[in-house]
């Protein structure tokens, strides 16, 4: 018998935050990468590091998921002017995930009497820290990029 599995890592933690700073910037590359793609003034890279599972019963589970979330921007003319509106970046980035720390998604399967729907709450999503300018593999080669990385986490709990 085939397992019936939903991909909650991507589907409900890295593609609604992807989707929260799309709503945000209407400028960019905002994408799902484990390292840099774009060479872009402004970007942003999301990837999940792990999970840790915290409870499981009959029919939920409860876990916690772990993910860097990078601002990089692309300046090779720096003045303190753009370190003021860099810096703004990485505040306001930090608002954002602060002010959305709870979402919740259902998702149905099936119609009629045979439909059945699951819902993931994200809870207690909080940055932990961000680190400003800890280069990571080719990222130090790229002339003008200033990077922030956060560490970004958050609950999923799943009820059938």
């Amino acid at each position: 018998m085939a397992v019936t599995y939903e991909n909650v890592f991507f589907d409900y933690v890295m593609d609604p935050l992807r989707d929260l700073f799309i709503s945000e910037y209407s400028y960019g590359k905002i994408y799902i990468a484990p390292q840099i793609l774009h060479k872009d003034p402004f970007s942003i890279r999301i990837w999940g590091n792990n999970a840790e599972t915290e409870v499981t019963a009959a029919s939920t589970w409860h876990k916690q998921y772990n993910i860097e979330i990078s601002l990089y921007e692309i300046e090779t003319n720096p003045g303190e002017a753009y370190f003021k509106q860099f810096y703004g970046d990485i505040e306001r980035i930090y608002q954002l995930l602060f002010a959305n720390a709870k979402t919740k998604s259902t998702s149905v399967t099936g119609s009629g009497n045979n439909s059945s729907s699951v819902t993931h709450t994200w809870i207690d999503g909080v940055c932990e820290d961000f680190t400003i300018n800890e280069f990571a593999g080719e990222e130090e080669a790229i002339e003008g990029l200033n990077v922030c990385r956060y560490t970004f986490n958050c609950k999923i709990i799943r009820e059938d």
